[in-house]
């Protein structure tokens, strides 16, 4: 044949391999012909009972017959051999010994890189013979009946010589020198060339000798072993086609593919033609089953991850198509077997078990190894989640990649059950996650209405042209959480429906799908009161120091729905915008959205007082049952600016908790937050206590003219905490009532209110000319006769006389001559 011979002769090991026994003979010896060798001539004979069906234009000289085919050992049982060939040459010519009869004497061998061991037998049938070498060496049967063939004929040959089983095989015979007698003998032919057929691939333990035709890169092969023939470039796509081109370095040009069996010209060369001819004939495709599960692959256990997209398929070929599948970057496998070349995984898909590229995958991280995909069954059901879960990207808790947040009562549609039925794989809005299936609960007819469908990004903003109602899913029958929305509602979009007919907005009520129908793109003023898109959680609280807008958005040239918060507010964050440089406060009076550098975070005991949500309004009056702490918050560890409320104090209520506890009432000191179980609903007494509103201050100095009630509230049906006032009392004012009927005036009892009527501002002056006398009586001395219009400072009071001083003196004037 070819360089067999040197290369058998390199291999040292194949020396040790056969030792050589004489070849058994069934006949007498014949003269060997002495036509061209076999890899030039065009068949050893004429085959006989062949049906020509090979279609030598499928001839790929890259890819003449797969690893799948030619490695595969399993494809013939000893018997089924033997039947092939009793078919071949149902009766042989007299005094010859066909392949069908003929029987050898084999040898015991040890296992090495290349073959496993054999048990060598006397008079074993050749079919023995080749089933044993095939099981051991990892070579299908068929490969070396088709050898056996192309090099002698052996196959179809009805009158063959003993020669032709010496080296039936061609294994050890140069087309450019005689045969190598190490190598004769039948079994010493079939076990050698099944053994350096294997030594090709250079198994592991063995030198990287044999590199020249080594598949996955172009070489030039030539016609014939005449090199001035020429070559042409052939890109090697496989090992068994290497081997072929080790085994005879040809390839056949244009005439020997045209002549089929038949001769070409004097630069053809027919080896691996006739190769492709008689497998085809006998066997079917060269490729055979592209999808057939490969021989000789090893058990792995490794997850990988796939680094571009690629194609998962039913066996390790890329002419595979059956079941193929989509395999994108990013994806994580674990691998259950790896083909016998190493170029291929079997990973685990969620389709089952598929092979994969070995290059398109890389060793998967120990954060993504717990994401692999494992297979799935189907599943249609539609369920609602019955707390919030954080749906992963693979059935394992352990697996953080591509997680989504999926909240309670979200409905969702499942695609795949997990194999051990413990998950379910469920359309989202952004794709397909897995959810545990003990939070999922059948969902009824009106909450299916309301399930997740895919979408797609979109981020316009959107204005409402008429009141429309939202929905939580973008179904016009989806109506659990629906919510409706007014004309001229501002919301940003963050995604639109498959069909193009819904937008998601992010409004005030959440992020609610509304008719594409019933919105317009906003103009510029109405976008900067957009609902923000993107918040992230916020728990912090924070104190407000100097009096600041809180806004319906994170967004300083929104003014709808703007409050002043004032200084001294301590508020807890519930969200922040996605750039952080707002925080969304919950007041008392609502959330707002404030400007970081506005705020500060509130130390523990600001914490303690921070505003508490859901408070409601209240407008009954009480009083206090007991002396009351009041607190800036309705939660008695604020100890920031509390005080306390006398026992008996009318108080107004403004707002309850939202627990009902506490009552927000307005107290002297301001609003403040007192247990209600402090307070008792105040009887039509009780109010005439209650404290004044829209109260001046006031200074002047005034005394009573006559005895009066100086009351704890400007109401003469205020009994609480009254005490009378001689005539003559001199005390001074803190405040005027609005209307001015009472005044203030500080006393020894404390701050009461007593009516204008019964008192006099302590300056006055006469209205006519008037005696100041000596005592509260016309009988008294007369000291000083005082002109109209004379000012006075009114210090007693006895009847209708008032004491008075004037510059240094002091003396009495009736009051009917003072104003």
């Amino acid at each position: 044949m070819t360089v067999r011979t040197k290369i058998a002769a390199m291999t040292a090991a194949l020396t040790v391999v056969i030792s050589l026994v004489g070849a058994g003979s069934a006949s007498a010896a014949e003269p060997i012909a002495t036509g061209a060798p076999a890899a030039v001539a065009a068949s050893p004979e004429a085959p006989t009972g062949i049906v020509k069906t090979a279609d030598l234009s499928a001839f790929d000289p890259g890819n003449i017959v797969s690893d799948a085919v030619f490695f595969n050992e399993s494809t013939m049982t000893e018997a089924q051999i033997q039947a092939f060939l009793e078919k071949r040459v149902p009766s042989c010519q007299a005094g010859y010994t066909c392949l069908k009869d003929w029987y050898d004497t084999s040898r015991t061998t040890t296992a090495d890189a290349m073959c496993g061991a054999y048990s060598g037998g006397t008079r074993e049938r050749a079919a023995r013979i080749i089933f044993k070498v095939a099981q051991a060496c990892g070579i299908n049967p068929q490969v070396i009946l088709v050898t056996l063939q192309k090099e002698q004929g052996l196959v179809t040959h009805t009158w063959p010589s003993d020669w032709r089983y010496t080296i039936a095989m061609g294994q050890g015979c140069p087309d450019t020198a005689a045969c190598d007698t190490r190598y004769y003998g039948f079994f010493n032919q079939v076990y050698g060339a099944a053994w350096q057929l294997k030594r090709y691939a250079n198994p592991a333990g063995t030198s990287q000798f044999f590199t020249w035709y080594a598949p996955g890169k172009t070489w030039n092969i030539l016609f014939n072993p005449n090199h001035g023939c020429g070559t042409s470039p052939v890109y090697v796509q496989n090992q068994a086609t290497s081997n072929l081109y080790y085994y005879t370095p040809y390839q056949p040009n244009a005439a020997a593919i045209r002549a089929g069996y038949g001769e070409g010209d004097g630069c053809s060369a027919y080896g691996n033609r006739n190769f492709f001819n008689y497998f085809t004939d006998w066997f079917g495709s060269t490729q055979g089953d592209p999808c057939a599960e490969p021989p000789g692959s090893v058990a792995a256990s490794w997850t990988y991850t796939a680094i571009d997209r690629t194609t998962a398929r039913t066996a390790p070929n890329d002419d595979c198509k059956a079941g193929a599948a989509p395999v994108y970057s990013g994806d994580i496998g674990k691998a259950v077997a790896a083909s016998a070349d190493g170029q291929w995984r079997k990973l685990s898909t969620a389709t089952g078990e598929k092979w994969v590229p070995a290059e398109d995958l890389r060793r998967a991280t120990s954060e993504e190894a717990p994401c692999a995909a494992s297979t799935t069954a189907p599943a249609s059901w539609t369920y609602v989640l019955t707390a919030d879960v954080l749906a992963r990207s693979a059935p394992s808790a352990g697996c953080e990649l591509g997680t989504e947040p999926l909240a309670a009562g979200v409905v969702v549609k499942s695609v795949a059950t997990s194999a051990d039925g413990q998950w379910r794989r469920v359309q989202t809005e952004t794709g397909e996650r897995w959810v545990p299936f003990d939070l999922l609960q059948r969902a009824t007819t009106a909450e299916a209405s309301c399930r997740l469908t895919p979408s797609v990004p979109a981020s316009w903003t959107y204005t409402v042209t008429a009141a429309t109602t939202g929905r939580v899913a973008p179904n016009s029958g989806c109506e659990p959480g629906a919510a409706a929305l007014a004309a001229g509602t501002v919301g940003k979009a963050v995604a639109a429906s498959a069909d193009l007919a819904w937008r998601k907005l992010s409004t005030t009520a959440g992020e609610l799908w509304v008719p594409a129908n019933a919105l317009r793109r906003s103009t510029t003023a109405e976008a900067a009161c957009a609902q923000p898109v993107g918040t992230l959680p916020a728990t912090w609280t924070y104190a407000i120091d100097i009096a600041t807008t809180g806004r319906a958005v994170p967004n300083a040239t929104c003014a709808t729905g703007a409050s002043t918060l004032s200084a001294g507010t301590i508020a807890t964050s519930v969200a922040a915008s996605a750039d952080g440089a707002w925080q969304r406060l919950q007041t008392e009076s609502g959330l707002y959205w404030v400007e970081r550098t506005s705020i500060r975070r509130a130390d523990a005991g600001e914490t303690a007082c921070a505003a508490q949500p859901g408070s409601v309004p209240a407008s009954w009056r009480y009083v206090t049952t007991a002396e009351a702490p009041a607190r800036i918050s309705p939660a008695q560890e604020c100890g920031l600016g509390a005080g306390t409320v006398a026992a008996g104090t009318v108080v107004p209520a403004v707002a309850a908790s939202a627990d009902l506890l506490w009552r927000k009432v307005r107290t002297a000191a301001g609003e403040r937050w007192i247990l209600a179980s402090q307070l008792r609903k105040a009887t039509t007494a009780d109010l005439a206590c209650l404290p004044p509103t829209g109260t001046i201050s006031s200074t002047w100095t005034f005394v009573a003219l006559v005895p009066t009630t100086a009351r704890s509230a400007p109401n003469a049906l205020c009994g609480a905490g009254a005490v009378d006032l001689p005539a003559g009392t001199i005390a001074k004012a803190v405040a005027v009532t609005a209307d001015g009927a009472w005044r203030k005036l500080r006393t020894t009892a404390g701050d009461l209110w007593v009516p204008m009527s019964d008192i006099h501002h302590v300056r006055m002056a006469t209205t006519a000319t008037a005696n100041l006398r000596s005592g509260p009586s016309t009988t008294t001395k007369i000291l000083a006769t005082l002109p109209k219009g004379t000012k006075v400072v009114v210090i007693g009071v006895s009847g209708l006389w008032r004491e008075v001083t004037v510059g240094t003196r002091t003396g009495w004037i009736r009051g009917d001559y003072l104003d």
